[in-house]
């Protein structure tokens, strides 16, 4: 990411991804999903929505399985039931819920901030040829930490 921090609805969106929020979300919800009675209900309407393709188009029992596999999804992408069961999930309706991501996003968005403004002011106290106070060796603490300990194994 550039010194210049979130500036966009895409950057926001690839800084929210790299945090892991997004995962965890997902997760959550399909959890949350798959133990609902919406799974049931989904599962229910693909399945007649199927049955229905097999009755009515004969000549699906003597064609290769991938071309009733294609069949048949193309059938059920003419039904709003994903949008439906989405709709149906608890949480997306639930203000804590709401109020989670919206915390979740402002964190990445204040961590992100946080990120560029240091990237800006090493840049500038590099720049002017001073460095930092706990880098004035020009090392980073963790490698100093690893050469102190590789010096005291001798």
């Amino acid at each position: 990411m550039s010194s210049s921090g979130v500036t966009n609805p895409t950057q926001l969106v690839e800084e929210f991804k790299k945090s892991g929020e997004f995962d965890r979300l997902r997760r959550e919800l399909l959890k949350e999903f798959r133990q609902s009675e919406g799974m049931a209900a989904l599962l229910a309407r693909v399945e007649d929505i199927a049955k229905q393709k097999l009755a009515s188009d004969p000549k699906l029992q003597y064609m290769p399985e991938v071309n009733v596999t294609r069949e048949i999804m193309q059938e059920l992408e003419r039904y709003p039931i994903v949008e439906r069961a989405v709709n149906d999930v608890p949480s997306l309706s639930n203000a804590t819920f709401a109020s989670g991501v919206r915390g979740s996003v402002q964190k990445v968005l204040q961590e992100n901030r946080q990120t560029s403004s240091q990237g800006v002011a090493n840049g500038r106290a590099r720049a002017d040829g001073t460095q930092k106070a706990d880098d004035s060796d020009g090392e980073s603490s963790a490698e100093s930490m690893d050469l102190e300990e590789d010096d005291s194994s001798d």
